[in-house]
């Protein structure tokens, strides 16, 4: 396979980044290239930062029953979401040629649609778009939206491609790893025997936003920065936007307690999974801006989370691994 090079486009729940990657084939890497972009869905006029997503239970049924039934405000939502996609690639526009030698060999299906981009979106989707989203809009026809794009990737998977397969990860080489990304929700990830699990594929494994503890509440709730965010704002009159924020609040700690207690949660239900498939965790990597937060902050819940497994934990706060993880997809698989 030759060298070249490719773009990769992470949708999260409060962006869109785009980053350029080299493929390297000897090495099977991806590194970054020179062309960032990013853009905040809060830059948007029409943007809801009060939006709540539907009930998962009724997306579920809605979805399994084949009629979803899109409501105002997440049509809405969407179309901010899918406006700043096609506003990010309509700006990375000429600057393709400049930042990205596009091969001839790759380049342009008969749709139109440029094969050298990847993108990754969180949710559950299916050929057309998503279908179910925890925290955001469903936008089952977001493809058909985006021209330049053919398919969409899981942002968890993505994210965790980006630290096995790019120069800059810290899963490289790895053969049995779990990856917790924190941001808006978890991305989780799995590598069991040099083979990333596909969480559609497995029912014996579950994401995040899937798995109930004691108190009832998800994993996904209690580790997520977000979900941190809304435990101290839903209770607190001094609302706070960011992690490093909430560091700094004298009572805070009952809230890292609980993300400590999701952690191991789900350590534990990792570990059963590994121990049924007869393989033992190497490490745990925690990325995005959860591994941010906590490699940038002098706070305790990294010795929290070290306090709760013998595993070794790395921390990971490039925030380019997703779009750098759907640029490797997009030519390796």
């Amino acid at each position: 396979m030759a060298d070249f090079d490719i773009l990769g486009i992470d949708c999260g729940g409060t962006k869109v980044l785009a980053q350029s990657a080299s493929f390297n084939s000897e090495s099977d890497l991806v590194s970054p290239g020179e062309f960032h972009l990013e853009k905040n869905y809060s830059d948007h006029p029409n943007w809801n930062s009060n939006f709540f997503p539907v009930h998962l239970d009724l997306q579920r049924q809605e979805f399994a029953a084949g009629n979803i039934c899109l409501t105002e405000p997440e049509m809405d939502q969407g179309d901010v979401i899918v406006e700043t996609i096609n506003s990010v690639i309509s700006e990375i526009g000429s600057d393709i040629d400049l930042h990205l030698h596009l091969s001839p060999v790759i380049g342009e299906n008969k749709r139109g649609v440029n094969k050298n981009i990847g993108l990754c979106f969180p949710g559950i989707k299916n050929k057309n778009g998503v279908v179910i989203m925890a925290n955001g809009p469903r936008i089952p026809n977001l493809l058909e939206r985006i021209p330049e794009i053919d398919s969409l990737y899981s942002d968890s998977d993505s994210c965790v491609l980006g630290e096995w397969k790019s120069s800059i990860g810290k899963m490289e080489n790895a053969e049995n790893a779990i990856y917790i990304g924190g941001g808006t929700g978890i991305a989780d990830g799995v590598i069991l025997n040099g083979k990333l699990i596909d969480f559609n594929e497995r029912d014996e494994i579950k994401r995040s936003w899937e798995l109930i503890m004691e108190n009832g509440k998800t994993v996904e709730s209690c580790l997520s920065p977000k979900g941190m965010i809304d435990q101290w704002n839903l209770s607190h009159s001094d609302k706070i936007e960011r992690l490093d924020q909430l560091s700094q609040k004298e009572n805070a700690n009952p809230i890292f307690e609980k993300a400590a207690v999701a952690f191991s949660f789900l350590i534990q239900d990792r570990i059963r999974f590994f121990n049924t498939n007869h393989a033992k965790v190497e490490k745990i990597v925690i990325g995005q801006r959860l591994g941010a937060f906590i490699s940038s902050s002098d706070n305790i819940l990294k010795s929290f989370f070290e306090s709760k497994t013998d595993i070794p934990i790395a921390i990971s706060s490039d925030r380019r691994t997703a779009a750098l993880g759907a640029a490797w997809k997009k030519i390796c698989l």
